[in-house]
């Protein structure tokens, strides 16, 4: 192409994780917008409106009204002196309002900054970027930037955007032109020609806001088999919900509760697919009645979002304001069952609920933290352990928990992919338990082996199983199998109630064949 065709327009946006807004998800982004009339700019909105469905303008009327109180995305201005755009003698100039063509290659730039400012939190907390482009080219690459990733482009992160930000495709390998950085400081560029010229979104993974999360309950509250009830606040005010889910025909006291909590730190996102495949699967017509999971023998106790203020302001992993990883503020008091009176709101609603459904019975049996891993390729989704095989200084207690958590992940791996679901050592496993604060050291110290409590992880790269990049999609098929693997953990350790042909391995060699040590 030659000079002369060339209009190069460099639009550099600021992100703080902690404050950028997202116009339809309660995630900030950054949103750069082409210099077209506000006029055009307006009947083109209204039109687009119309198009949308009720969930989607729903999850825009509310978060627009955020976006008008909170944005503060910075950009750079195109003044004399500024940035200036690349034309031939005699063509039009490009940075007037009214002028439609976008002809030539467009370059956009993103920095992310650490969540709220706070320049101690490790380089590699990171992990968070959603953004709006208007005025794309179809004919010509975009180019994006990415600067000061916690991880790596191609190898581990890749991409994804949208037209309507209800489909979402992933970028190919190729797509990423440019790699370089470490220590948890990367770039990336990212090239792609896009099929609008209107919007296109673009997030670090398949985005899931606090809106999402809402519209979605909303379609469970007249299932008889679902009740829905707010068990506290987050620091924003923002309602922290439990989904419980189990056959209301039956005498609870006759069941077993299993525990699951996620969203602890926002970035993850394929925690919060997890768990909405894990709920579809147990609300569908589908389970009614079906022998995979069996609701009159099972209560699910569901909190779907513990950090709703860190999802809605962009954060990567921490809370706002106060900077506390939810995931270590489970801090003991004067015995290892009650908690600090200052902990976290969003702690404190947790553990009053997992208290009190305690108290009220029957007991909990499963309890599962989830999380997403930024993960190396071929990295399947795991289970984190704190023990070890031979766990002589938590004796039979430790080594009975150790195998409960090798029989769940085998299980997890039948209704999933086969073999693929491993149990991986802690990265604190060397620390003493009652040094810890991780949630499923409270299970521990309060519940021994009663209930087979662990963390897992999901995986958004390459996932060893599929041979390709991982999709919410599978996500949410891991969730249902969460709901398999649950009841048939069930029948091994309460009931007993199994085929010959489904008979818990007892062989402790076998069942490390799902450790990686």
């Amino acid at each position: 192409m030659k000079l002369a065709e060339k209009r190069n327009i460099i639009i550099v946006i600021i992100i703080s994780l902690m404050i950028a807004i997202n116009p339809l998800y309660s995630q900030k982004g950054a949103s750069s917008k082409s210099k077209k009339s506000q006029k055009d700019k307006k009947k083109t909105e209204k039109v687009q409106e119309k198009k949308k469905d009720t969930e989607v303008k729903e999850e825009k009327k509310t978060d627009e009204v955020q976006e008008t109180k909170k944005s503060t995305v910075v950009r750079e201005k195109k003044k004399a002196g500024a940035i200036k755009s690349k034309q031939s003698p005699g063509a039009t100039n490009i940075l007037e309002p009214d002028d439609d063509s976008m002809s030539g290659t467009l370059e956009w730039k993103v920095v992310l900054k650490d969540d709220n400012g706070n320049v101690n939190l490790p380089e590699r907390y990171r992990t968070w970027w959603y953004i709006r482009m208007d005025g794309v080219n179809t004919n010509t690459p975009t180019r994006l930037n990415i600067e000061g990733d916690g991880f790596a482009g191609k190898s581990i992160v890749l991409p994804v955007y949208s037209y309507d930000r209800i489909n979402w495709h992933r970028f190919k390998p190729e797509n990423i032109v440019s790699n370089t950085g470490a220590e948890g400081l990367y770039n990336y560029t990212i090239e792609h020609i896009y099929d609008s010229s209107s919007t296109v979104w673009v997030a670090r993974y398949y985005p899931y806001s606090v809106s999402k999360l809402d519209n979605f309950l909303k379609t469970l509250e007249k299932n008889p088999f679902v009740k829905i009830e707010k068990i506290g606040e987050s620091n924003y005010g923002r309602p922290i919900n439990m989904v419980s889910i189990t056959d209301p025909k039956v005498d609870d006291k006759t069941k077993k509760r299993i525990w699951v909590h996620s969203r602890t730190h926002p970035s993850e996102t394929g925690s919060s697919f997890a768990v909405e495949g894990l709920i579809r699967y147990l609300t569908g017509k589908s389970c009614e009645g079906c022998k995979d999971v069996d609701l009159s023998k099972l209560i699910f106790n569901i909190v779907p979002m513990i950090n709703p203020d860190g999802v809605a302001l962009g954060n990567a992993r921490v809370t706002p304001d106060s900077s506390y990883d939810l995931e270590r503020m489970w801090l003991r008091g004067e015995n290892d069952f009650d908690l600090k009176n200052d902990i976290p709101p969003e702690i404190s609603a947790i553990h009053q609920a997992i208290t009190n459904l305690n108290k009220k019975g029957p007991e909990f049996i499963i309890a599962l933290n989830l999380h997403s891993k930024n993960a190396p390729p071929n990295w399947r989704h795991f289970l984190y352990s704190n023990f070890k095989e031979e766990n002589k200084e938590y004796g039979e207690s430790g080594d009975s928990l150790f195998k409960k958590q090798l029989s769940f992940a085998r299980l997890l791996s039948n209704y999933y992919c086969m073999d693929t679901i491993r149990v991986r050592r802690s990265e604190e496993a060397g620390r003493p338990m009652d040094k810890k604060l991780f949630p499923e050291v409270w299970w521990w110290l309060n519940f021994k082996d009663k209930v087979m409590a662990a963390t897992l992880e999901t995986t958004s790269g390459i996932d060893g199983c599929f041979e390709e990049w991982v999709t919410f999609k599978d996500q949410e098929y891991l969730g249902e199998a969460i709901a398999k693997a649950s009841y048939q953990y069930y029948k091994y350790y309460v009931s007993g109630e199994y085929f010959k042909y489904e008979r818990p391995v007892e062989n402790m060699e076998e069942l490390m064949k799902f450790y990686l040590r």
